[in-house]
């Protein structure tokens, strides 16, 4: 795997300035018996303002003090602008510069021999540079392509795609590398009907992925012949729009918690690792905010209303939300300063631990599909529970106590009652529960 560093290009620039980085993949020279690596300087098209950049992490800054502003000489509207974007798309586009580093020198090392850096650069630039590229080639036959240049393709040429989104592209790409090699062929969008739309449902469940994780391959394929057809006129088979080139889904069981789980996980004594995924976890217990937003939650995005509010990362739109004296507390407790979050496998990790600590054992059975047959099992309530699990019980506890439907949905994000009801997770005795409350069922005289 190449090492990467970033560097900017004029460090005391006012403006935003040029990245370029070092690629070290591993190409040497011997000098005298010793070897001398040749790293691959390369410049990027990438800019940022030098306040924002953190050397030490190879990243954009989220923000900075303004007195760092001032040193700089820049306006606090330039680096409010700036900022907003720099966690979300910039970062996400150095990251996505060093997946496509790495597939290229994977795609061009034949026999062990690392390739030149001409190589490697003239691949760079096909991505980032194409202007420069397609100025010496004639004009693109796309009615050529296969699907899989078809995703080299979005993925170069689609500068909006998140870095999740290209991860998910590369995968699929793989599976029809695999599928294309042991087929012996090659799967173009003409011949992508619904032969093949069966075909490969039948190959990636022989893998042991679950419907959904195949559905989720199959809608990036649907979209990759829906962009050839019409975004660039490739004669495509229909196939992909029937209804029966469907995405494969099934209903997953995914649990909440109860007020009085959540309460009991607020009273556990841990260890700080896990007290610090505890904390955060119940921020997202208590406001559904999405894991990747809790990282962002800061002392400004307190009001003084006693109120959270923070544009989401996902849905880039804003959301406000109660303080509950829970949450209150917890940020009081870090002086407003949350712990920073962990990846999110470890951060499921931890909680499963702590969900086991505190109990939350109740059985729960589980059904879905593997490698075509259905299979049932039993498991303790905390083998399932994930960040995820925040949303549902925030959403799921809300209802349950009469937040009305549209009001939680303004926080979930959901458009419509139906995919919010969807969501949460009430058991058929919540259901009851919640009904003997209801006049319907209080108001009924009983006849002697």
């Amino acid at each position: 795997m190449a090492k990467i560093r970033f560097y900017l290009t004029n460090k005391r620039a006012k403006g935003e300035t040029k990245l370029y980085c070092f690629i070290n993949y591993g190409l040497y020279v011997e000098e005298k018996g010793k070897k001398k690596y040749l790293p691959l300087k390369y410049t990027t098209p990438f800019q940022v303002l030098p306040a924002l950049w953190n050397a030490e992490n190879n990243r954009a800054k989220e923000t900075i003090k303004w007195a760092d502003a001032d040193k700089f000489e820049i306006s606090q509207s330039a680096v409010d602008e700036s900022a907003r974007e720099n966690r979300n798309k910039f970062n996400d586009s150095l990251a996505v510069l060093e997946l496509n580093v790495n597939r290229i020198i994977s795609k061009l090392t034949v026999n062990n021999r690392l390739p030149r850096h001409e190589q490697v650069k003239k691949e760079l630039d096909k991505i980032y540079y194409p202007d420069k590229v397609i100025a010496n080639v004639t004009e693109i036959d796309y009615q050529s392509f296969d699907l899989i240049q078809f995703i080299d393709h979005l993925i170069r040429s689609k500068s909006d795609l998140k870095l999740t989104t290209i991860k998910s592209y590369l995968v699929v790409r793989k599976n029809l590398q695999e599928y294309q090699k042991k087929h012996k062929g090659s799967v173009t969008p003409q011949n992508a009907n619904i032969d093949f739309y069966n075909s490969f449902i039948s190959y990636l469940t022989g893998k042991g992925l679950s419907k959904n994780t195949i559905g989720t391959r199959i809608k990036i394929v649907k979209s990759v012949l829906a962009y050839a057809n019409e975004k660039k006129g490739v004669e495509v088979s229909q196939d992909y729009k029937l209804k029966s080139f469907a995405k494969p889904r099934e209903e997953t069981e995914s649990v909440y918690l109860t007020t009085d789980e959540l309460s009991r996980i607020y009273d556990l004594t841990l260890p700080k690792s896990l007290d610090n995924v505890r904390d955060l976890f119940l921020i997202g217990c208590d406001t559904g905010l999405r894991f990747s937003d809790l990282s962002r939650l800061k002392k400004d995005n307190i009001n003084s209303d006693n109120t959270i509010s923070i544009t989401t990362q996902k849905t880039v739109k804003k959301v406000v939300v109660p303080i509950t004296p829970r949450v209150r507390n917890i940020f009081e407790k870090y002086d407003y300063k949350l712990p920073r979050v962990i990846s999110n496998q470890k951060f499921n990790q931890f909680l499963k631990e702590i969900a086991r600590y505190a109990e939350i054992k109740e059985p729960v059975t589980i059904t879905k599909t593997v490698k075509g047959m259905l299979v049932t099992r039993t498991v303790s309530k905390w083998e399932l529970v994930t960040s995820h699990t925040a949303r549902r019980s925030f959403a799921t506890n809300a209802f349950l106590n009469d937040v009305p439907a549209l009001a939680i949905m303004q926080i979930t994000g959901h458009r419509t009652e139906s995919a919010f009801m969807k969501y949460i997770r009430m058991s058929p005795k919540d259901n009851a529960i919640k009904l003997q409350s209801h006049k319907f069922f209080t108001q009924m005289a009983v006849v002697k």
